[in-house]
C-alpha cells in the first residue's frame, strides 16, 4: 500500500506567515544563493546575533544547520523547486497545546548564564536539577526558574536563567540581575497526557507552536520588544509569550472561546466556596484575581474584617461539618478539603466546633430526639430521671443507653452542649460574663476553664475569631442613603506620604490603622503635623499608590503641602491634577469617635458600591483618595466631565 508524507517545500511556504517563519524561510534561500556561507554571516543578514540565530534554526527545522546545508545542495536549481520535498518536523497538533492568558507584575530576576555548547535546553535541566537539589539540602523551597536570551549594552547575546529576588534583596552573588517589566502573556504549556517526551523536546514543541502557529492565528499581538522565556515552575515547563496590549476584562480568548473571567471583590466569596475542596492559597487567588499577594490580603480584610487564610479554613471547616453530619469518615473528609494531615484537621475542627470530627456526628446528630429535649431545657436542672421519664424509659436502662450513645454520661454531656451553645452566642456578640449566668456557671472563671477544656482557647479569643463575612451588596442598599454626595471642581493638590502598611508579609486592618495614625498623640500624627505647617495642620489625605519601583501597592497617609521644597527624603511625593470629583462624607459633624467603622463604611459604599453603580460617570485619569479635614472624612472620586 502507497503512503503519503503531507510535507512543504520552503519555497512554497506561504507568503503571510509569522515572523520565524519568514525568517527561516528566508535562511534557506540564502543557503541555496551561496552554500558556503558562515553561520556567523548568514545569522547577521537575517538580523540575529550567531547563538540565537542556531537556536531558533534547531528549533524549527530539527536538524544542524550543516544537515540543512546538505539537503539545500542536494535540490536541482534549475528545476522548479517547489516541487522539490524539504520536510520541517515537530508541528505539533494544536489539541497537545493548553493556553491561557495571564499578567505577570515587574520582576527582578538574578541570572546565571548557560553554556552555549550542545543542546541549551538539556544545559537549562541540568542547571534546575542541581538547584533544586541544593535548595533542598537547605529546606528551601524551589520555586521558579526562568529561561531567556539577554543582551548586554554592546549587544552581545547569552542565554540566562535565573529566579524573581525582591528588588531591595541585597547582593550576596556575582550573578546578572535583570529587569522585566510588567504585561500581559499568552502562555503555553504541554496537556499532561503528552508529558511522557523529553523536556527539551517539550520545551521545543511549545515555542515552535507559540512563535510559529499561535502567532498567525492569533487576534492578540505579541510584543517582539520584550523578551519571551520559559519558565518552570512544581515540575511542569511553560513558554510565556509577552503581548503589545492589556487586556480588557470583556475580551474573548481564540484559542478558548470563552471570556476571561475577572472577578469583582463581592465575587471572591463564592469562588471560594465553589472550589473550596481544592488547594486555595493567597498566592494562588492573588494571581487568579490579579492582585498582588500582599494587596489582596489587605484588600480582603478591609472589606470583610476578616483575614483570607482564615476565612478559607473556617469555610473547609464548615463544609466539613456538613458531611460528617450525614456520618461520613472523618478521614476521607479531611483528604477531600486538603488538610495538611488528620491530626491538623482534628486540632483546627476542636476548636471551631469544641469537638473532635470523629465524635462529631455522636455528639450532634445520632440520637437527635434526646439532643433536642436537652437543648429545649438546656437551662434548666436536667437529671437522667427527667428523660427517662419522658422517653419512657427505666433509669437505668436510660443511663446506659445514653453512654452508649454518647460516650459520656449526662451531666457531662450537657456541660459541654452548654459550652457549645455559648460559643455560637459568642461569635453574636452576647458578653461572656452574661452567657455564664445564662448556662448556669457558678462564676465567669468557671466558665473560662469549661470553654477551654472545648475548644483550646479562650472565650474572648473564639469571639474575635468570627469568620462572617458581609454581603457587599446588602451592605451597599443599607448604607448607601446614610452618605452625602456633592460634586464640585478641585484644584491641583499636593502631598507627601507614608505607607502605613508595615513591610511584612500578614495584612493589616487599614481603618484602625489610619484611625491610629491621626490620633492626636500618635508620633505619626506629630510628624505629619511637622512637615504640613500650620496652614495645612488638619488636612491630610490617604490612597492606594502604586509606586513603579515597587511590585505592591502601598497605602499612603500623609498632609497636604504647599511645595515639595525641604520635605523628607522618605516621603513618596504626589500631585494630584485639578479636575472634578464626587465627594461624599456622612450627616455628622465629627467622624473622630467612629472613624475606623467610617473608613470601612465608605470603603464598601463608594469604592465597591457608588462606582460599580456609576462606572460610566468615574475618570480613571485621576487618583481616587480619602482626604480627613477638620475630624471630618471625605472620600474624593474624580469623574469624566461631560
Amino acid at each position: 500500500m502507497n503512503t503519503v508524507n503531507e510535507t512543504k517545500t520552503f519555497s512554497s511556504l506561504p507568503e503571510e506567515e509569522s515572523a520565524l517563519w519568514e525568517r527561516m524561510r528566508d535562511t534557506l534561500l540564502c543557503l541555496q544563493t551561496d552554500n558556503s556561507i558562515s553561520v556567523k554571516d548568514l545569522a547577521s543578514r537575517l538580523a540575529y546575533s550567531t547563538q540565537e540565530f542556531l537556536y531558533l534554526a534547531d528549533i524549527f527545522f530539527d536538524n544542524s544547520l550543516d544537515t540543512i546545508r546538505e539537503q539545500v545542495q542536494g535540490l536541482n536549481m534549475e528545476e522548479d523547486y517547489t516541487n522539490q520535498v524539504l520536510s520541517f518536523e515537530r508541528i505539533p497538533d494544536s489539541s497537545m497545546i493548553e493556553y491561557k492568558v495571564v499578567r505577570r507584575m515587574a520582576q527582578t530576576v538574578e541570572a546565571d548564564m548557560l553554556p552555549l555548547e550542545g543542546d541549551v535546553f538539556q544545559n537549562g535541566m541540568e542547571y534546575i536539577e542541581k538547584d533544586v537539589k541544593e535548595k533542598w539540602k537547605e529546606r528551601e523551597r524551589a520555586g521558579e526558574y526562568m529561561q531567556f536570551w539577554w543582551h548586554d549594552d554592546s549587544y552581545h547575546f547569552f542565554y540566562m536563567i535565573g529566579q524573581e529576588v525582591p528588588k531591595d534583596a541585597g547582593r550576596e552573588s556575582e550573578k546578572k540581575r535583570i529587569d522585566i517589566g510588567a504585561s500581559d502573556y499568552a502562555v503555553f504549556t504541554l496537556k499532561e497526557q503528552y508529558w511522557d517526551k523529553q523536556a527539551p523536546d517539550m520545551i521545543k514543541m511549545l515555542i515552535k507552536y507559540a512563535l510559529c502557529d499561535w502567532i498567525k492565528q492569533s487576534e492578540m499581538h505579541y510584543d517582539n520588544r520584550k523578551m519571551y522565556f520559559i519558565s518552570f515552575e512544581n515540575g511542569l515547563y511553560s513558554v510565556y509569550l509577552p503581548l503589545e496590549k492589556r487586556m480588557h476584562s470583556d475580551y474573548v480568548m481564540k484559542n478558548k472561546k470563552e471570556e476571561k473571567k475577572i472577578y469583582g471583590v463581592d465575587e471572591w466569596i463564592s469562588y471560594i466556596d465553589e472550589h473550596i475542596t481544592e488547594n486555595l492559597t493567597a498566592k494562588g487567588l492573588a494571581k487568579l484575581f490579579h492582585y498582588s499577594e500582599k494587596h489582596l490580603k489587605n484588600i480582603f480584610q478591609l472589606y470583610y474584617e476578616t483575614r483570607i487564610t482564615d476565612y478559607i479554613k473556617q469555610r473547609k471547616l464548615y463544609f466539613a461539618a456538613e458531611e460528617l453530619k450525614e456520618g461520613k469518615n472523618p478521614e476521607k473528609v479531611c483528604a477531600k478539603y486538603q488538610f495538611a494531615s488528620y491530626s491538623v484537621f482534628s486540632n483546627a475542627f476542636r476548636k471551631e466546633y469544641g469537638v473532635v470530627p470523629a465524635k462529631y456526628y455522636r455528639m450532634e446528630f445520632q440520637n437527635i430526639a434526646w439532643i433536642n429535649y436537652i437543648d429545649e431545657h438546656i437551662t434548666e436542672d436536667i437529671t437522667p430521671e427527667m428523660m427517662a421519664e419522658h422517653f419512657n424509659y427505666s433509669r437505668d436502662y436510660f443511663r446506659k443507653a445514653f453512654q452508649d450513645d454518647f460516650g459520656m454520661g449526662l451531666s457531662a454531656y450537657i456541660s459541654q452542649r452548654k459550652i457549645q451553645k455559648a460559643a455560637r452566642e459568642l461569635r453574636q456578640g452576647v458578653k461572656v460574663a452574661s452567657l455564664a449566668k445564662k448556662y448556669g456557671f457558678k462564676s465567669r472563671n468557671g466558665f473560662d476553664k469549661a470553654f477551654r477544656k472545648a475548644f483550646c482557647t479562650s472565650p474572648s479569643k473564639y469571639a474575635k475569631a468570627n469568620t462572617e463575612v458581609v454581603d457587599l451588596n446588602q451592605f451597599y442598599s443599607e448604607y448607601k442613603d446614610k452618605m452625602k454626595v456633592s460634586f464640585m471642581d478641585v484644584d491641583d493638590i499636593k502631598m507627601v506620604g507614608w505607607t502605613i502598611i508595615p513591610n511584612r508579609g500578614r495584612e493589616v486592618d487599614i481603618p484602625a490603622q489610619v484611625a491610629f495614625w491621626l490620633d492626636e498623640d500618635s508620633p505619626y500624627f506629630k510628624k505629619m503635623n511637622s512637615v504640613a505647617g500650620s496652614a495645612n495642620g488638619n488636612d491630610k489625605i490617604a490612597m492606594w499608590y502604586h509606586d513603579p519601583e515597587c511590585i505592591n501597592i502601598q497605602y499612603i497617609l500623609g498632609p497636604v503641602v504647599n511645595n515639595f521644597t525641604n520635605v523628607p527624603e522618605d516621603s513618596v511625593k504626589i500631585e494630584i491634577a485639578a479636575g472634578r470629583f464626587a465627594v461624599f462624607e456622612t450627616d455628622r459633624e465629627s467622624d473622630v469617635d467612629n472613624l475606623a467603622d467610617t473608613i470601612r463604611m465608605f470603603s464598601r459604599c463608594v469604592f465597591y458600591g457608588w462606582i460599580k453603580e456609576h462606572r460610566d460617570m468615574v475618570s480613571l485619569q485621576n487618583f481616587t483618595f480619602e482626604r480627613y479635614i477638620n475630624k471630618k472624612v471625605y472620600i474624593y472620586v474624580p469623574i469624566s466631565v461631560k
